[in-house]
């Protein structure tokens, strides 16, 4: 299969900006990708492949379209550095690509406060209750949609807690709570929370490049995620019982002190497996509306936690327990 849209796809050595890469160079796409690493041969192999600091000014790119993936994802970082990843980022990229007709900006449902569990696009958040993560992604969002789109369109896409075969941040983290063959998780877990697979945020990407070449114009946000929520303590045994190939018992420990001991921990910006915003994700429902995305595009996810558990475990045995548990952001990129 071959497609006439070309393509560029930052932070390609990255779990999400990769397994873009990956996805549109099957689908027969012309594509480019770019990231602040030297890029790892297995990269080069289907793709060219440009190294850029988006922190700095780039240089130009031309391309129909640009996927913008790259982003300091971290819930411990300073707002310094979440603000010049992932807002002077975004400047840099967009001002780097002012030649593409279609940017497609992958955001996080990081951009929703707590104040609902139930999240609509275009519902009203209080920034001051957002994550300094949450913050970055809504303030690079804002920036975006202020600019001149006349001529240009501009997609949004807010998936949450993005999980499959080669992620290297959610399920490190559900690793670490593993000690002793038993699994420490912060109060029961029986709330009901969106997870998007990776392959549904990269066809969601795909199904909007489709649509939007062929309906340019605007400004779009949509969130991206499994077609059901799930029941988070349910999720997490399947994942890891997958991983460590064994069921593994659940100690509940008490949220309040869990959540004090987080403030104190971020107060002092020492690095722990529980924090503020962590907590809150596994304390309370967050669900995403995907009407929109489905009655504007037409997309539908069709992949899930559920028929791909075996395909994560077996990655992840494959790159093995403590590498991943270690969180090493140079482990293989396959």
């Amino acid at each position: 299969m071959t497609n006439d849209f070309e393509l560029h796809i930052t932070g390609t050595t990255g779990f999400v900006g990769a397994a873009l890469l990956r996805h549109f160079a099957a689908a027969g796409y012309r594509v480019s990708g770019s990231g602040r690493s030297a890029a790892p041969k297995a990269l080069l192999d289907i793709a060219a492949y440009h190294q850029a600091d988006i922190s700095r000014p780039i240089a130009p790119m031309e391309a129909d379209v640009v996927v913008h993936a790259a982003a300091l994802a971290s819930d411990s970082a300073s707002a310094a550095a979440l603000l010049l990843a992932n807002v002077t980022g975004v400047r840099h990229v967009f001002e780097a690509t002012q030649s593409c007709p279609l940017f497609i900006y992958i955001s996080s449902s990081s951009v929703y406060d707590n104040h609902q569990s139930e999240h609509r696009e275009e519902e009203p958040v209080d920034v001051q209750l957002l994550s300094a993560y949450g913050r970055s992604k809504r303030m690079a969002e804002d920036w975006l949609i202020a600019q001149d789109w006349s001529r240009r369109t501009l997609v949004v896409l807010r998936p949450r807690a993005v999980y499959g075969k080669g992620d290297r941040q959610l399920l490190p983290r559900l690793m670490r709570l593993v000690r002793g063959g038993r699994i420490f998780i912060p109060g029961d877990m029986r709330v009901q929370s969106s997870l998007t697979h990776i392959g549904n945020l990269c066809a969601a990407a795909e199904v909007c490049l489709q649509h939007f070449t062929q309906h340019p114009g605007g400004i779009h946000l949509f969130n991206v995620a499994d077609a059901a929520p799930y029941d988070m303590r349910e999720a997490v045994d399947a994942l890891l019982s997958g991983v460590y190939g064994r069921k593994l018992a659940f100690v509940e420990l008490p949220l309040a002190p869990l959540r004090a001991f987080a403030g104190i921990m971020e107060q002092w910006r020492i690095p722990t497996s529980f924090t503020p915003l962590s907590l809150a994700s596994v304390s309370q429902h967050n669900i995403l509306y995907l009407d929109k995305i489905t009655q504007t595009i037409g997309f539908q996810s069709h992949l899930n936690l559920w028929n791909d558990v075996g395909n994560i475990s077996t990655w992840a045995k494959q790159v093995g327990i403590k590498a991943l548990r270690s969180a090493d952001p140079l482990l293989p990129w396959r």
